[in-house]
């Protein structure tokens, strides 16, 4: 998930002034929860309402919030994020799919992509990207611009004011940067 908040100062300001609180939670985390609940769901729409509510719960429950917790507020987000998307898909997606179908005598499982997949797939997606959140400016912006916008190096670098040759520099090394991350892991 992009960017970090201040876990203390986020759980003081949910007891002084929640309104402020959730809006700054919402402005740094509202794009990758919907990610999050998308990967689990398949549907935008579906996900944009279960971010709305997890922001709804927040606001509701600011003063219990506030307290001394410590897990960060970033994870109890996902947390209520995923469970919500989890059950959105168990209620939704999967009574209205039919699991077995029946093609000139053969069976095939239509629920091929199961949750624990997802989910799976969703950790190591925010484990990958909170280790880009601790590149050089530079190479984050430009491999984000990459991966979430789907930007060509062009309109990478109008965006930035810079030459593509500089894009492709700090992408090029953005990756080797990951990939060597990446790699180093147990």
């Amino acid at each position: 998930m992009p960017g970090h908040v201040n876990n203390h100062e986020i759980r003081k300001l949910l007891l002084s002034y929640p309104r402020r609180a959730v809006k700054i939670l919402c402005d740094q985390y509202y794009n990758s929860l919907v990610r999050i609940a998308f990967n689990l769901t398949r549907d935008k729409e579906a996900s944009k309402d279960i971010v709305q509510e997890t922001f709804a719960y927040v606001w509701q429950n600011a003063k219990e919030l506030g307290n001394y917790h410590e897990r960060s507020i970033q994870h109890y987000l996902v947390r209520i994020v995923r469970n919500k998307s989890i059950t959105y898909y168990n209620e939704n997606v999967q009574l209205s799919k039919k699991k077995i179908r029946f093609v000139n005598g053969h069976t095939y499982d239509l629920a091929q992509d199961s949750i624990e997949s997802r989910i799976i797939q969703i950790e190591v997606t925010q484990e990958i990207l909170g280790i880009i959140a601790r590149f050089p400016k530079r190479e984050r912006e430009c491999l984000m611009m990459k991966i979430e916008d789907e930007l060509d190096n062009e309109e990478i670098s109008a965006r930035l004011g810079v030459g593509i040759k500089a894009v492709e520099r700090s992408l090029t090394s953005a990756k080797k940067r990951l990939r060597r991350r990446l790699q180093a892991k147990p």
